[in-house]
């Protein structure tokens, strides 16, 4: 059956495909003051509560300043983010993605909240960072693999969502509504939402997939292809690259500490994958950037 999303009123089972989590949730434990990095649109979105200083973003000739008080959300496609040298902020990763890869919040450029208009925002941010802070180990890329029993697990999602919500209408009155998911075959849907929330740690063939979806193989193939203009493997693919890059220049992770969080067995085969994708090894590929981020 072919679903048709044509305004941001959809069935409760539809919005049940929306993929939710917090990646990490941490309040001025990282010092982000003087830096400056290009992000890369990864699959995970952001939003900062600046605390001191300023945090610009950057998104072709548009720039976007948050001060005191204030909130910015980053653009999810490629932009440059910089912070004042007396910057601190309570920083929020999370995922909110489709099963098509859209992400339910997908801002063209930055985008400030005013002090005035998102208390409510910082105060629920405030208790989602206390809880976390409180439950699990505060500035760390790897909730996912923390253990919780099932009052944690949905404490932590009650606390998320309140805030999640309290953004996407924040976001709305500023001119950037929810995206709703493409049209689609709900089978496919379901396998993509699969690769989403699949860990990238995990292996996965496409008869294993093909099963998850109610499919055979060569329906999954010409399907997901209809659907998204790419098959399930490069789909996949995309996601690996994207965290790559994101944990690589985002997150400063070592090649070691990247490479066991894609699945590698070794930093070796990390860095051979790696070279085959982007035409280096990591470290090269970082200095190549830097080198392109000093000439812009």
């Amino acid at each position: 059956m072919t679903r048709s999303f044509d305004s941001g009123i959809l069935r409760l089972r539809d919005w049940s495909g929306l993929s939710c989590r917090p990646v990490y949730v941490h309040d001025r434990a990282h010092p982000v003051g003087g830096m400056s990095w290009e992000g890369v649109g990864g699959e995970y979105g952001a939003a900062w509560l600046v605390r001191t200083g300023t945090v610009s973003v950057t998104t072709g000739r548009h720039e976007a300043t948050a001060h005191a008080g204030e909130w910015i959300v980053p653009s999810r496609g490629r932009h440059r983010d910089r912070f004042s040298a007396d910057a601190g902020v309570l920083s929020v990763r999370f995922q909110a993605v489709w099963p098509d890869g859209r992400a339910l919040i997908n801002p063209e450029r930055g985008v400030v909240l005013r002090r005035e208009d998102s208390r409510v925002l910082t105060r629920l941010a405030k208790r989602l960072e206390r809880f976390v802070a409180r439950s699990f180990m505060q500035a760390d890329m790897g909730m996912e693999w923390k253990r919780a029993d099932a009052v944690q697990y949905l404490d932590l999602n009650r606390h998320f969502c309140a805030w999640l919500g309290e953004l996407v209408r924040l976001m709305a009155e500023a001119g950037c509504p929810p995206t709703t998911p493409a049209q689609a075959d709900e089978r496919v849907l379901r396998a993509a939402h699969v690769l989403n929330t699949l860990p990238l740690t995990e292996a996965w063939d496409l008869e294993w997939l093909a099963r998850q979806a109610g499919l055979s193989v060569a329906q999954l193939n010409r399907l997901f292809v209809a659907a998204f203009e790419t098959t399930p493997k490069a789909y996949h693919l995309e996601r690996r690259k994207r965290a790559a890059e994101h944990l690589l220049a985002e997150e400063r992770r070592s090649v070691k500490e990247v490479a066991a969080a894609l699945g590698f067995s070794s930093a070796c085969y990390f860095t051979a994958w790696f070279r085959a994708q982007f035409d280096a090894p990591p470290r090269r590929w970082l200095a190549r950037r830097a080198a392109d981020e000093r000439g812009n």
